[in-house]
């Protein structure tokens, strides 16, 4: 990861003209990062949230692949809910880094799959961050629409999603052993440049 994060920027002799960078805006979506039942059931989970998108990729064959590197940050609020009340839980910050891997599939819209870690950031420690954030590993896919608006700008429209484990050293420390599994969908906007 190191080492493709130090060839993005610099480019590689012979490859420096097909380097692009983007940048993207949106929103992302998650399901429950907990679920427990005792008397009724009881859910916490992040509200939908603002995202920022930035990375870069270089090609890696001939037939139009490409490896690159995505990073992700989203910041809104997170809840809990008990039959009918919800309780405001305060902001939550997430951050993700994937290496991924890119392809056609028909012109304009490519296909992308990656691997890396998302990282939690709670404005406040309390409930299950008590015990401060969590990192977990991440798998992630999703398809980009590109439409040239510029020569060496592109328009992206994103659609993205990812999955992982969920579980904080707070609810092991109550006896919480399992994780919880979390999908997250993303929608973002954005442009792409390729150098030349």
């Amino acid at each position: 990861m190191l080492l493709l994060a130090l060839l993005l920027p610099a480019g590689a002799p012979g490859l420096t003209a097909q380097t692009e960078y983007y940048a993207r805006v949106g929103a992302v979506g998650a399901s429950n990062l907990t679920r427990d039942v005792i008397i009724s059931e009881i859910t916490v989970r992040q509200s939908i949230a603002p995202m920022l998108v930035l990375g870069g990729s270089l090609p890696i064959g001939p037939r139009g692949y490409r490896a690159g590197l995505e990073g992700t940050f989203a910041s809104g609020k997170y809840h809990s809910s008990q039959d009918a009340a919800r309780t405001d839980l305060g902001t939550l910050r997430t951050g993700t880094l994937l290496v991924t891997v890119q392809g056609a599939v028909v012109r304009p819209i490519r296909w992308r799959a990656g691997l890396g870690a998302i990282h939690y950031w709670p404005a406040d420690k309390q409930g299950i961050f008590l015990l401060g954030g969590t990192t977990r590993f991440l798998a992630g896919a999703g398809l980009d629409y590109r439409q040239a608006v510029l020569r060496g700008w592109d328009l992206m429209a994103s659609f993205g999603y990812d999955f992982h484990r969920f579980t904080t050293e707070e609810l092991r420390a109550r006896g919480f052993s399992q994780t919880q599994s979390v999908n997250r969908f993303a929608l973002s906007v954005g442009l792409t440049r390729s150098t030349r």
